[in-house]
């Protein structure tokens, strides 16, 4: 069609046009006088067969190229091989359906613009939406579903901007942004994907404005250098994460509702930055916020409730609103006012103490400020989700003196991050997947604790952490007794490390620098001693480092005391074993 036209049917169920041409649509708009339109109005288009490339024209339902104006009414566009609208040039949609077409349901590109209004976009085999090149679409009241590839897939430099619409049900992503494309949705959802509900990389942005993401694997993950912002919106009953910052993304939550994941409600990692204020997180199986990011999160005013544990990793305590007034200096637990541990945890003043009641309690305690804890009697504290959530977690903040407590049952035993501070005094970390984990530039002291049959490794301390520990027992931890690496520093002293897993006793990686004095190192699985060198544990880590020490008891080690036999002089009278750059 090259000229101004309505084409009048009697309704999409009574008049059909069909495709007969292999390879070619079965309408074609354009090129128009400018200013023209076509009208189509209660027509079903179906048919069109045959493959081909683009941009030749293809099996569509519709091709609108560009330059071309084309309004569809009460318009069905359904089982072609191509797409079902395919757009170069204008296209207004209003009470149409999209069915099962090969291709995608809406596929805009070039220049085009494209707006549909209560139209329902389903069945697609490729993505229900696609925008590429420098295309806008509009979608209002629109639902797109049922999709075999992700909802929409917005791409170059493309725009989606959505309103009261619905994205649902779909094999890939619900929605997915990349290149330099953008997204703004407000007052939608992105529900019950296979996948995430909002994929977003490289340099692209993501709006979501009091919309909801429900049901999906993650709720919406940022990568690269993305921008993601979320406010007063819902992200709720997903598989995994609710939100997820990696590489240089960065992300802002705020006012918004995170809730129900087996993951972590804010997981950013590598450099990615996330500003989160004013959100309720609650119900993350694992932890509310993880930052596993060099960036700390940022923001305050956060309320936390029923999660494996609220903060992880190099966050600060001032990004959660405490359950409760500080206001004691002493505290005894249980107590009538506070029902968890949390709760009197945050009554309590700066270098406050709580004193625990012999017993088994519920731990999943966040602690970011100077506190001390210590037990009358016989006490253990357990994680919330066995296996899954930290038992103990010292945050930015964080000077915690703990005395007499048994910890059991976690992910971790003690997590520390940011700039955390914590001893330990005759405590037992034991059947925890870690015992001790130390990130970031955190330090840890240890005298007397035993560390016992903690899965993957009694304690691992990584970054810049540190550790000191003195007149310990290190017994039955799977894949190894001590672990440093990154620039970590741990100091060894008096210590029995005994029956460690396959890799060893005490291994070292990257610039860590340790020192080992006066300790028995005796059958373990793996080596006694071994860095991350050559064939002792391959070059993953590869040791730059330094050791120093003597006088240590190596004997029994399954795989040798030492790798490699320069470390021998940690048998001796002392000795040291520089490899720094």
């Amino acid at each position: 069609m090259t000229k101004p036209v309505t084409l009048q049917g009697a309704g999409p169920t009574r008049t059909t046009v069909r495709g007969l041409e292999l390879g070619q649509p079965v309408i074609t708009v354009g090129p128009l006088e400018p200013g023209a339109e076509v009208v189509l109005s209660g027509i079903a288009f179906a048919g069109a067969s045959g493959s081909c490339s683009e941009p030749g024209g293809c099996a569509h339902g519709l091709l609108v190229r560009e330059g071309a104006s084309v309004r569809a009414e009460r318009c069905a566009f359904s089982g072609n091989a191509g797409s079902g609208v395919a757009a170069q040039g204008q296209v207004e949609l209003h009470d149409c359906t999209i069915t099962g077409n090969i291709g995608y349901g809406v596929r805009a590109d070039g220049q085009a613009r494209v707006s549909l209004a209560s139209v329902t976009v389903e069945e697609s085999r490729s993505a229900g939406i696609w925008v590429a090149d420098f295309a806008e679409v509009r979608l209002a009241r629109t639902t797109v579903t049922k999709g075999e590839g992700p909802g929409a897939w917005v791409r170059d430099q493309g725009r989606l901007v959505a309103t009261a619409s619905a994205i649902s049900d779909c094999a890939g992503h619900g929605l997915w942004v990349r290149d330099r494309a953008s997204a703004e949705l407000s007052g939608s959802t992105l529900a019950r994907h296979r996948d995430a509900g909002a994929w977003v990389e490289h340099e692209a942005r993501l709006v979501l404005t009091s919309s909801t993401v429900e049901g999906t694997w993650d709720g919406v993950v940022a990568r690269d250098r993305a921008v993601v912002q979320v406010a007063q919106s819902r992200i709720a009953n997903v598989r995994w994460d609710g939100v997820k910052v990696q590489g240089g993304a960065q992300a802002t939550v705020v006012g918004s509702t995170l809730s129900s994941g087996r993951g972590t409600g804010v997981r950013t990692s590598e450099a990615a930055q996330a500003e989160l204020a004013g959100n309720r997180i609650t119900g993350w199986t694992a932890q509310g916020v993880l930052s596993l990011s060099s960036f700390a999160p940022t923001g305050e005013g956060n309320a936390f409730a029923d999660n494996g544990v609220d903060l992880v990793g190099n966050v600060p305590g001032s990004l959660r609103a405490p359950l409760h007034p500080a206001v004691h200096m002493n505290l005894r637990f249980p107590h009538p006012a506070y029902p968890s541990l949390q709760a009197a945890v945050d009554a309590l003043l700066p270098g406050g103490t709580l004193v625990l009641a012999e017993g088994i309690y519920v731990g999943g305690v966040t602690v970011g400020k100077p506190l001390r804890i210590e037990a009358a009697g016989v006490v253990l504290l357990t994680a919330k989700a066995p296996g899954e959530s930290a038992v103990v977690s010292l945050v930015g903040g964080a000077d915690l003196v703990l005395v007499g407590v048994a910890l059991g049952e976690g992910s971790e035993g003690v997590v520390l991050g940011a700039d955390a501070r914590a001893s330990l005094t005759d405590c037992v970390v034991s059947d925890n997947s870690r015992g001790v984990h130390v990130a970031d530039g955190a330090e840890i002291r240890l005298l007397r604790c035993r560390l016992s049959r903690n899965s993957q490794g009694g304690l691992g301390v990584w970054d810049r952490g540190g550790a000191t520990l003195r007149e310990c027992a290190f017994t039955a931890n799977g894949m190894f007794g001590i672990s440093a690496a990154g620039r970590a520093q741990v100091v060894v002293e008096d210590c029995l490390i005994t029956e460690s897993g396959w890799n060893g006793g005490v291994i070292l990686g990257g610039s860590a620098e340790a020192e080992l004095w006066g300790n028995s190192i005796v059958r373990n699985y793996g080596t006694g001693i071994a860095l991350y060198h050559g064939l002792c544990l391959g070059t993953g880590r590869a040791f730059t480092g330094r050791v120093r020490g003597g006088r240590n008891e190596l004997a029994g080690n399954y795989k040798g005391d030492t790798c490699p036999r320069e470390l021998g002089f940690l048998a001796g009278e002392g000795g040291e074993l520089d490899w720094r750059r």
